[in-house]
């Protein structure tokens, strides 16, 4: 299978579905796969990776809790509740700070 807009899961019509939705909404978005081990993001957009400033393939297979994005002064609370949200498939506004690449 050809992989595809940076997909590394099989084609799935309801993730397809997903990823347009939400680029036609202009949003910085991550999709993971909930069903594997550390659910691992198996689709980032651009805005996300401009925002980020990691390229797909940096972002690509790291784990939907985003330490990678994790600094000095994003709180433990939050992490947790990602952490949570995730494994209990529930749908949460979290406030929480990311930091970009370069540390900013």
């Amino acid at each position: 299978m050809p992989v595809r807009r940076g997909h590394v899961a099989p084609q799935n019509s309801y993730i397809e579905t997903i990823i347009r939705k939400f680029d036609e909404l202009n949003r910085s978005f991550v999709v993971a796969n909930a069903l594997a081990d550390g659910g691992p993001i198996i689709y980032c957009n651009e805005r996300f990776c401009q925002m980020v400033g990691f390229s797909r393939a940096e972002i690509m297979q790291k784990p939907a809790v985003t330490e990678f994005l994790h600094g000095p002064l994003t709180s433990a609370d939050s992490i947790n509740q990602v952490r949570d949200v995730l494994s209990s498939a529930e749908e949460k506004q979290i406030d929480i700070l990311y930091y970009k690449k370069d540390g900013k």
